[in-house]
């Protein structure tokens, strides 16, 4: 279907096509639609299926729509979980309002609190920000959500992980409850997403639910690679970064200090590499997403900061040095290769400590990964086995005594 079918303005339509967009996707068909007719949405879809500009989208019709009532407070709040995603959120809303009069603005943390004030004073129309900074603002006086129209509470499965439960609540109370709201997320797991929705939905709200959450697309080849220990990790993953097919590559570890350890080992190999994780400041995080979107890097070591989000287009794959304790952030994390239905790759290097993770994938996933070797680095150590527990056996009925016995006693 194309984006000139959904009713769109010609202003945001041209936007599309200057970017590169002419046809919608399959959530942006059906979600877009449906916002724009004033219904509560709570959609999921997975990574990467465009969900960004299905919510983008109708928010900025709604504007252009009801142009005659301009405000200097925010009409349209979008949350965010991270200070990257609510960035690259506000990129996307910047390329489609090029040719509109529409105001847009960032609230995140790590920016002085005066250029924020600033930019609120001067008037925004759509906001976008992460919880904790937006709560701040409030607290000061210098931000005013009572005539908000619309809530978007994007990556909400991920603001749920990251405790932002109270703080949503708490900005869905400063909002009037005539307001639309709208939940995206890529997984419903666990029942949380959808127990908030009621909460926050009115009662015609709708719910769409589009491609497997659970399953990573079918663009992204999965690999496990065996491994003896960190050393043969090492050793692994020199070979394999440095094939000609990987054009820019995410290489997952499970903690800020392991980072830069990595980035070490392959700075080692002539590979332009750096880290992401939360401990850097915000400037730094910036120039170093800058500098891989513009290829002046080929891999980035990232904690699970990163894998959601982050729209790097160039990704060809992902290297899980350490395998996530929990299968959806696996998906996530392989969803950031093959964007835009790409041919992707999932890579995982797999020792005894993973071992256990990899069987919460392949349940989570519903997908047993196949498993190879590369010739010389083939594992000496053979992994453990899954033991399975056996049915604790019936105990026999004791036998009834004889009426004999019986006497006896």
């Amino acid at each position: 279907m194309s984006f000139i079918d959904l009713q769109l303005d010609l202003e945001l339509i041209q936007a599309l096509a200057e970017n590169g967009f002419t046809e919608a996707t399959d959530i942006q068909q059906k979600a877009i639609p449906e916002i724009m007719e004033g219904t509560d949405l709570l959609a999921c879809a997975a990574t990467g299926t465009g969900k960004t500009l299905a919510f983008v989208l109708p928010a900025l019709q709604h504007l252009l729509d009801h142009a005659d009532k301009p405000l200097d407070a925010p009409r349209i709040v979008i949350l965010s979980p991270t200070r990257e995603l609510a960035r690259q959120t506000l990129q996307v809303i910047e390329k489609q309002t090029q040719l509109t009069d529409i105001r847009s603005g960032l609230l995140v943390g790590g920016v002085p609190y005066g250029m924020q004030q600033q930019a609120l004073s001067e008037g925004i129309d759509i906001l976008v920000a992460t919880p904790g900074r937006l709560l701040e603002m409030d607290d000061k006086g210098w931000l005013d959500l009572s005539v908000s129209e619309m809530l978007i509470i994007d990556e909400a499965d991920r603001m749920l992980d990251m405790g932002f439960i109270g703080d949503i609540r708490k900005i869905a109370d400063l909002t009037p409850k005539s307001r639309q709201t709208m939940m995206f997320s890529a997984t419903l797991e666990g029942g949380q997403v959808e127990a908030l929705a009621q909460d926050l939905l009115n009662e015609s709200s709708k719910l769409l639910t589009l491609s497997p959450p659970r399953g990573v697309a079918a663009n992204i080849e999965q690999r496990v690679y065996l491994a003896d220990n960190d050393e043969h990790k090492q050793a692994l993953l020199s070979k394999l970064i440095k094939q000609p097919g990987v054009k820019q590559a995410l290489v997952f570890v499970a903690s800020r200090k392991q980072v830069d350890t990595w980035v070490g080992i392959i700075r080692k190999l002539g590979i332009m590499c750096d880290g992401l994780h939360g401990e850097l400041p915000q400037g730094e995080r910036t120039t170093r997403l800058k500098r891989m979107r513009r290829g002046r890097l080929q891999v980035m070591v990232a904690t699970d900061i990163a894998a959601r989000g982050l729209d790097l287009l160039d990704i060809s794959h992902v290297f899980n040095v350490h395998l996530p304790i929990k299968g959806d952030i696996y998906v996530h994390r392989a969803g950031r290769a093959g964007r835009d239905g790409s041919a992707g790759f999932a890579w995982s290097l797999v020792d005894s400590n993973d071992w256990i993770n990899l069987g919460r994938v392949e349940r989570y996933t519903g997908q047993t990964i196949n498993q190879h070797k590369l010739e010389g680095l083939e594992p000496k150590r053979a992994m453990p086995k899954v033991v399975k527990k056996s049915k604790p056996k019936k105990k026999k009925p004791a036998a009834k005594k004889s009426a004999k016995a019986k006497k006896k006693r």
